[in-house]
């Protein structure tokens, strides 16, 4: 079987293509448990669940229990439904996994296993899933269904948030359900609340980006390309003024370093693709970018022509150093604050 999307998924189970095993994995939680919660409905309904719907926890998985769950026979029922919530197989070990395996193989027709993930951790980086996951999850890819719930890109998630507030009565243009995204971090779950948020201020009318600055949150990483290009074109009042927002929010100033640092890697590397005639895509498929994230690139891309280079390369040498202090001699929040303060207000001082 190969990898599904979520909304093949949703074919597959509306035309009753049902399979014994179905791993569920990726960033876009909200929309995986969504899914998950719906799958398990369909083949277990609420009045049958009592005899038939048997839930583990991944995290402390009991394997004889599982067995036992595996071989038994729907009562009054159609089926018999698992589920294994947050299996980390980095956390298993090798006997556990090859009896995980052996019970997998021997689900039978009138019963289905669906493992899925939203509380554990199954990455090694941003995209890909460790070795253990991986080849767990090509495991069941063999033997059953395999979907990744990646976040939407910025276009895709501006589709949905217009097409939401259209149902609720309101109107957002293409531009500003793209902010939204992007400010919610192609996240559904932060989408869901912005978009009630909106839909019950505004009424039946339009949603503005003032609108959109006035009432949604604003995540520290949704910041970093604002705070990089603001610290690389030394606009001191507004980068000061959005690390003391982001204080008083209780984020940690290695948090916030990290953010910025990466935005400003962003933009090192849309300048070095503009100086060698690369385009947008070339960067984001060289750089391994998340869909969620091509937003980061294409922005920078844009911004950084009357950027020197070496500035940008002079502002991430500061960065490295003020994290290096962080990391060596922290000694409280408010200090760490003022030491990410002093290295910001250095960038802003170059002269290159």
């Amino acid at each position: 079987m190969s990898l599904l999307s979520p909304t093949t998924l949703g074919k597959e189970i509306r035309e009753n293509n049902i399979y014994c095993v179905y791993y569920f994995y990726g960033h876009d939680v909200s929309t995986l448990e969504a899914y998950t919660n719906k799958l398990v409905k369909r083949l277990c309904p609420v009045d049958a669940q009592a005899m038939n719907l048997h839930k583990f926890d991944g995290k402390k998985l009991d394997i004889p229990a599982l067995a036992d769950a595996a071989q038994a026979l729907p009562l009054f029922a159609e089926r018999v439904v698992i589920t294994i919530n947050d299996l980390n197989m980095d956390s298993v070990n090798k006997d556990d996994a090859d009896a995980v395996r052996k019970i997998l193989k021997s689900i039978q027709d009138g019963t289905t296993v669906i493992i899925y993930a939203t509380g554990t951790d199954l990455y090694r980086n941003k995209k890909n899933l460790t070795d253990k996951n991986k080849r767990f999850c090509d495991f069941c890819n063999k033997i059953g269904c395999v979907c990744d719930f990646a976040l939407k890109n910025t276009y895709e998630m501006g589709r949905s948030i217009a097409g939401e507030l259209n149902k609720l009565g309101c109107s957002i243009s293409r531009k500003n359900a793209e902010y939204l995204a992007e400010l919610c971090l192609c996240n559904t779950a932060f989408v869901k609340q912005e978009i009630k948020k909106l839909a019950d201020y505004s009424g039946s009318g339009e949603i503005t980006k003032e609108t959109i600055d006035l009432l949604c949150i604003k995540h520290v990483e949704s910041d970093g390309y604002s705070l990089a290009m603001n610290i690389v074109r030394s606009r001191a009042d507004l980068v000061f003024a959005r690390l003391d927002e982001l204080s008083q929010q209780n984020y940690e100033p290695f948090e916030i370093l990290g953010i910025i640092s990466f935005s400003v890697s962003d933009m090192l590397r849309a300048k070095l693709a503009r100086s060698s005639s690369l385009n947008i895509s070339d960067v984001v498929s060289d750089f391994d970018y998340p869909k969620n994230r091509e937003f980061a690139v294409k922005n920078m891309y844009n911004d950084c022509a009357n950027i020197s280079l070496n500035r940008i390369k002079s502002i991430l040498e500061i960065l490295s150093d003020t994290d290096l202090t962080l990391k060596t001699h922290s000694s409280g929040k408010s200090s760490d604050m003022l030491t990410l303060e002093q290295g910001i207000a250095r960038c802003m001082a170059l002269r290159n």
